[in-house]
């Protein structure tokens, strides 16, 4: 497959394929694998604040700090 890119855009490219060591190929890979992760993990917390919405609107209580400990806890490493 063939992309054509602004010429900028392809030089960060390699620029940061080179500095990690692999191809270009292998560093788009990466990138779209990571893309992919990523939305897995937002909508999985997206689902968790729905349950937990769903949960307060029937009327279960929580203290709001311990909530957002607990998402924050469940949130990948940056």
């Amino acid at each position: 497959m063939t992309i054509e890119l602004p010429r900028e855009i392809e030089d960060q490219l390699q620029a940061r394929a080179h500095a990690q060591g692999i191809s270009v190929a292998e560093y788009v890979e990466k990138l779209v694998a990571e893309t992919n992760l990523r939305h897995g993990q937002i909508a999985e917390f997206r689902a968790a604040i729905a349950e937990r919405v769903a949960s307060l609107d029937a009327g279960d209580s929580a203290d709001g700090e311990e909530v957002m400990d607990r998402l924050i806890a469940d949130l990948p490493p940056r």
